[in-house]
């Protein structure tokens, strides 16, 4: 994969130096797809995470500033939508057309922020909805993109074990539009990207870091992943025949409260 320039001070574990010359990354993502250790990994190889990260019961490793500016772009788009387990075409263009009215320099502003401590990685689950917006502010010739996909039944225990209420054909529709939005994106704009899957990271962790390694010239290894995920490798995550229970069970009680009806 090709590289652009950047440089970066600090020398963290997994491999960063003095005189960095790799490109920022770009998580595209759906929301609670394991997307928090994959970026927590990364920056582990010296990529900024922000000077504040959003804190939930663990490190998101979002970047607070990008977060506030794509809700702002909600707002400005007028968008109160659930992004969270709900799939608008509509609110994409109406953020995407924001690029012709609203004031850029609140965004260029972080960029460059970003950019005194490059390589940066930004993730935000909204990312899917606010990125051809974004696109008409950074140099995407400085990025690498890295799409990060979920098994969709794994996804679905766990949308409802945190009670995102949601039937399985209802996430599947809504996990397959960001997919194929997020790649229509790439694709329209003629951009490299590497595909993982949250399970590849966990259950043949060398194998998938190798590959990580290989797209961001890094130097990360299984240490880097346990320093920032405490459950068991090698093992599939919520594939316990208890954690399909209780997801099933959560759904079934809240059916009739539910936002979405297959």
């Amino acid at each position: 994969m090709n590289t652009g320039t950047t440089s970066n001070p600090a020398a963290p574990p997994g491999g960063s130096s003095a005189a960095d010359t790799r490109r920022n990354v770009i998580i595209l993502t759906s929301g609670l797809s394991g997307s928090s250790v994959l970026t927590g990994l990364i920056s582990r190889a010296g990529f900024w995470t922000g000077e504040k990260t959003h804190k939930k019961e663990y490190d998101t490793y979002e970047n607070e500033g990008l977060i506030q500016l794509n809700l702002r772009l909600f707002q400005e788009a007028d968008y109160t939508g659930e992004y969270a387990d709900e799939f608008s075409l509509d609110a994409i263009t109406r953020i995407s057309a924001l690029s012709r009215t609203v004031d850029k320099q609140p965004f260029r502003e972080f960029l460059e922020q970003c950019n005194q401590h490059r390589p940066w990685i930004w993730k935000d689950p909204r990312l899917w909805l606010t990125i051809r917006f974004w696109k008409d502010v950074l140099p995407l010739q400085h990025c690498k993109f890295i799409l990060l996909t979920r098994s969709l039944v794994h996804c679905w225990i766990s949308f409802n074990l945190r009670r995102h209420i949601i039937s399985y054909p209802s996430l599947k529709r809504y996990e397959r539009s960001i997919q194929g939005t997020i790649v229509d994106f790439l694709n329209e704009n003629k951009l490299l990207y590497l595909h993982l899957t949250y399970e590849n990271l966990i259950v043949q962790p060398e194998e998938t870091i190798q590959k990580l390694n290989a797209y961001l010239e890094s130097n990360l290894t299984v240490k880097d992943l346990t320093a920032i995920y405490d459950k068991p490798l090698y093992k599939t995550p919520r594939n316990s025949a208890m954690d399909y229970v209780k997801a099933g069970l959560i759904f079934l009680k809240n059916y009739s409260e539910r936002s979405h009806v297959a």
